[in-house]
């Protein structure tokens, strides 16, 4: 479960599991797994579930998870859930990662053979932070977990594999953001990064929009301040709306805040960026 195991109890003919997580998390984001499934340890903190048929695979091809989890913490601040696991479901799931708390659901093609999909952890681990600690408050602001993630995974995935290594990633990015722009049609509000819901499904605004345009609208912020300075605005950031629910204007009082508290800048330097 999206929570910390408490306790296995034997009832006779059943087993009772008990679990229990401390921290407020919204309700989309709980979630359990039931089956013939077990879990590995791969480290102090991390580990993997899977069906007892897939777990040499899976644990081959997920160990580099403590180091990955070490990685973003390093860049985005203290990881407050305890533990990580992943759950590596069967083929019928059909989504590539979802952030539960403590228990990230993953599709199965992530087992490649050649742990060319770690992105993907990486990318549900930079969910514990942003999406999971701080949530967006409702699906137009949905860019706060996603661009947001996007951009401290690729953070990672520069530091661990070189800075070309991200940039590729985000050329690659970008044309599929392009394409689902064209999709939408570039004057809908379903590709800016604050759709207009109003009436519409918002299932139907779900693209590359929200993860592709965020990440590249937070690149854009950190190329005004420098990438250590951004990197402390991401942990204030993160800090000063720890477990709230937010939208963009929450995003740039935490922003302005920043530039006009943080830095040390003339008033001419301030006005330079917040425009």
């Amino acid at each position: 479960m999206s929570a910390n195991e408490t306790g296995i109890f034997d009832l006779g003919d059943q087993t009772r599991f008990d679990f229990r997580c401390d921290i407020t998390i919204p309700s989309y984001l709980i979630a359990m797994a039931i089956g013939d499934v077990e879990y590995k340890s791969l480290g102090d903190r991390v580990g993997v579930i899977t069906e007892p048929v897939m777990m040499q695979n899976v644990s081959w091809e997920l160990e580099p998870m403590g180091t990955l989890l070490d990685a973003v913490e390093a860049y985005a601040g203290p990881y407050i859930w305890g533990n990580y696991t992943i759950i590596v479901l069967p083929p019928s799931f059909p989504m590539g990662g979802m952030e539960n708390p403590l228990l990230t659901f993953a599709s199965p093609t992530i087992i490649t053979g050649d742990r060319s999909q770690i992105y993907v952890a990486t990318h549900e681990m930079a969910h514990s932070w942003t999406g999971n600690e701080v949530t967006c408050q409702n699906w137009e602001n949905f860019w706060l977990n996603e661009g947001w993630t996007v951009f401290i995974e690729r953070k990672v995935s520069g530091n661990l594999n070189g800075v070309d290594f991200a940039k590729v990633e985000a050329l690659l990015g970008n044309s599929s953001l392009y394409d689902d722009m064209v999709d939408n049609g570039l004057t809908d509000t379903f590709s800016s990064i604050h759709p207009v819901l109003q009436g519409r499904n918002p299932d139907s605004s779900f693209s590359e929009v929200p993860y592709e345009k965020g990440f590249q609208f937070l690149n854009y912020l950190e190329s005004l301040i420098g990438e250590d300075n951004f990197q402390a605005f991401a942990q204030l950031y993160i800090s000063q709306n720890h477990l709230t629910s937010i939208n963009t204007l929450n995003f740039r009082a935490s922003w302005e805040y920043f530039v006009n508290r943080e830095m040390d800048l003339s008033p001419e330097g301030v006005n330079d960026i917040l425009g």
